[in-house]
């Protein structure tokens, strides 16, 4: 049986950790705080670089581009999750998962093929989890500065599906 000293030291060991989980969530808080006001910063340029594209797109013919011209119908999507690698972001991965499940549920009763590729483990869990499929995965590259050649390689698969018509 443990002594008075033994259940002492366990209780003050429980408290201490709770004290640095509690200041590893504050951390994980404020950079997540500052994630968002970066994005938010950002929508502005977005929003003007999606009319440039629109733009751009209206004005070319046949002739333009392959990238700019719409599809008539859609019957496959891939889509590109980004999540972290590992917890104390919880809210993040699960913003980032329900987006991913409603739009899910729109595009399935509209008889639309999804497939994903992950970036980041939590979001390749939750995909294996409901038996999605996956066409690649990127783990331990999310949270540190991703590296030129992980993009370049992902990016030239995407358009390569897409000017293949494997997705719209």
């Amino acid at each position: 049986m443990a002594t008075l000293k033994d259940v002492q030291s366990k209780i003050n060991a429980v408290k201490k950790t709770k004290q640095i989980t509690k200041a590893m969530n504050l951390v994980a808080a404020s950079r997540l705080r500052g994630a968002q006001a970066n994005m938010e910063a950002f929508r502005p340029y977005a929003g003007k670089f999606e009319e440039v594209l629109g733009s751009l797109a209206e004005r070319s013919g046949e002739e333009a581009n392959p990238l700019l011209v719409p599809r008539e119908e859609v019957n496959n999507i891939h889509v590109v999750l980004c999540t972290s690698d590992r917890g104390l972001c919880g809210g993040f991965n699960a913003n980032l998962i329900q987006k991913a499940e409603s739009f899910l549920e729109e595009k399935y009763s509209q008889n639309i093929e999804i497939s994903f590729t992950n970036f980041g483990k939590k979001g390749r869990d939750w995909c294996r989890k409901n038996n999605l499929p996956i066409q690649s995965e990127h783990i331990g590259v999310m949270g540190t500065n991703i590296g030129f050649h992980v993009a370049a390689t992902t990016g030239r698969k995407l358009v390569e599906g897409y000017l293949l018509g494997t997705y719209h």
